[in-house]
């Protein structure tokens, strides 16, 4: 159960990351804002080290789900969601937010698409009970 939790907490995590450095995510701005992030400001390289390694926690999620119910497409998604991720916010100073939020979005499907993959293989798997 802990494990299947991964590719959720890390793609979430890197989205209220996003959220916490207005500066950097002009979308996610104003969610951070709402949700009262702003006061990380001040802590922009710190919270862009700490979502490369949350979208990194997202990945072996992903792989660890993948090795779950054996289905290639959420891994592929996954894989090019996480290298947009990485792409976008090691690049040179003019960050392309496109393929950022792009990967993000990637991120947030693959986790809801383990999750359906993981119950219908958990159903599939299930003894019939008739008695």
């Amino acid at each position: 159960m802990a494990t299947n939790i991964l590719d959720k907490v890390g793609s979430i995590g890197a989205l209220i990351a996003g959220a916490a450095v207005p500066c950097c995510f002009p979308f996610l701005s104003l969610i951070g804002s709402i949700l009262g992030l702003t006061f990380l400001a001040p802590y922009e390289t710190y919270i862009l080290y700490a979502m490369h390694g949350l979208v990194v926690i997202a990945l072996i999620g992903t792989v660890i789900a993948y090795r779950g119910h054996r289905k290639i497409l959420p891994l592929i998604l996954g894989i090019l969601s996480t290298a947009a991720v990485i792409y976008a916010l090691n690049t040179n100073m003019n960050m392309n937010v496109k393929v950022l939020y792009s990967g993000l979005a990637g991120l947030l499907i693959v986790a809801v698409w383990n999750s359906i993959e993981a119950k219908r293989c958990a159903d599939a798997c299930k003894p019939n009970e008739q008695n």
